[in-house]
């Protein structure tokens, strides 16, 4: 089960956003569809329409606004909670690993006023 909000969970910044994601895992060859809310250099919020399995990694595949490239996080859920009436859940994960490409990618983004010449490198 996940583990319960805690303060430490803010402890960096994030940015809101609001791109189409997907997850997977190496249980399943099911892939959910995702809506990315918010990232930081170490985790991410996202909003699913299904209740994703409780334990295990899950790969989660997004693009930042204006970029072409697809990055692959691997993610650890660490709460889940029931949002509206519609069936909706929001998720958060700590970002288990990644590329340093990515993490540079997600820096820049995180702490960017405006995006640089409408892109991401």
């Amino acid at each position: 089960m996940p583990e319960p909000i805690s303060d430490q969970r803010r402890a960096h910044v994030r940015r809101l956003l609001k791109v189409e994601a997907s997850l997977s895992d190496n249980a399943s060859p099911h892939v959910w569809r995702a809506q990315l809310i918010d990232i930081a250099r170490m985790g991410v919020g996202f909003v699913t329409s299904e209740v994703l399995p409780e334990e295990g990694h899950f790969v989660l595949d997004f693009r930042f606004p204006d970029s072409d490239i697809h990055d692959k996080v691997e993610i650890v859920i660490v709460y889940r909670r029931a949002i509206g009436t519609e069936g909706r859940y929001h998720y958060g994960a700590r970002i288990h690993a990644m590329t340093q490409d990515c993490v540079d990618r997600i820096v820049e983004y995180v702490t960017r006023a405006e995006p640089h010449n409408g892109q991401l490198r």
